[in-house]
Formats: C-alpha cells, sequence, structure tokens
C-alpha cells in the first residue's frame, strides 16, 4: 500500500513539474497585438502613444524603457517572469542572438502597470558573443500575453 502511494505520489509530482516547465513562446515574429488598461475604454483620444526607447549604459550593457505618453495607464499581463526580449540582427536582417533562446524564465502570472507620464525600464546586459566584427541591429521589446510589444532598436557595433 506504501509502495502505490509513493509512486502515485511520483508521478503527480512529475506532472506537475511538466506542466510547470512549459516554454514561453512569444517570439520575435508573432508579437502580442494590444496592452489592456486599468480603465474601461471610453473611446477617448489618447494624448499620444507609449514611446519605446533604448539607451546604451557602456560597452554591453542598455537601458530599455517604454513611457506612457497617454491619457490612461497601461497593465501588461505576463504568463512568466519574462518582460521583455532582445535580439541581434546582422546586416542582412538575420537574428543571430536571441535571449529568450539561452534564459530560463519562472513560470508565474504577473503584471506591470505604466502610469501616465511615468516609465517602465529594464537594464538588460548583451553577453559576450562570438561575433564577427561589424555593425549589428539590437532589437529589444516587451513580451506581455497580448497587446503591443513596444519594439524599440539600436546600432550595436562589434570590433
Amino acid at each position: 500500500m506504501q509502495k502505490r502511494i509513493w509512486l502515485l505520489m511520483l508521478l503527480l509530482s512529475s506532472l506537475l513539474l511538466l506542466a510547470a516547465c512549459g516554454a514561453n513562446e512569444k517570439s520575435a515574429e508573432n508579437p502580442p497585438e494590444k496592452p489592456t488598461t486599468n480603465e474601461g475604454t471610453s473611446g477617448g483620444i489618447a494624448a499620444g502613444a507609449p514611446e519605446p526607447a533604448i539607451k546604451q549604459l557602456d560597452d554591453q550593457t542598455y537601458l530599455y524603457t517604454v513611457k506612457n505618453q497617454t491619457e490612461k495607464p497601461l497593465t501588461f499581463d505576463f504568463t512568466s517572469s519574462q518582460r521583455y526580449d532582445f535580439a541581434l540582427l546582422d546586416e542582412s536582417g538575420d537574428q543571430v542572438f536571441l535571449q529568450s533562446s539561452v534564459s530560463m524564465y519562472a513560470q508565474a502570472l504577473g503584471e506591470e502597470t505604466i502610469k501616465q507620464a511615468e516609465e517602465l525600464s529594464y537594464p538588460l546586459e548583451v553577453p559576450p558573443l562570438d561575433l564577427e566584427p561589424g555593425t549589428y541591429t539590437l532589437e529589444v521589446w516587451l513580451t506581455p500575453e497580448q497587446g503591443p510589444a513596444f519594439r524599440t532598436e539600436t546600432e550595436y557595433i562589434v570590433e
């Protein structure tokens, strides 16, 4: 009897582990469509649009920000601990690196809210990569469950 209980517990824990290890399927090709807001939609005209930006802090470190230039708070729902992703593209536009392909994220629901005139920011570090010297494009975007990804890009030079 104890052996059956032990096997049942082992089977259940294995199933839970497999369910928790599901991959986050957000990809650069399928960005989310639209953000949700804390307030109901009134059909009003927004004062502006959310503004994504990326700023280089040092050789490998950048700061990705999304500033809310609208009249309402923006709330983004996430299906994991991942909040953004980034990729490096070569001069022909081919992806040579994707951060989420070498990272693991906790499978936990979460949300981020940006109030009017405030910004959400994330520091990111491009890892050392064995790339040919040249000019690449660093592209960064949010990874919410739905809504726009607020993509932005900057030049990334490898010497």
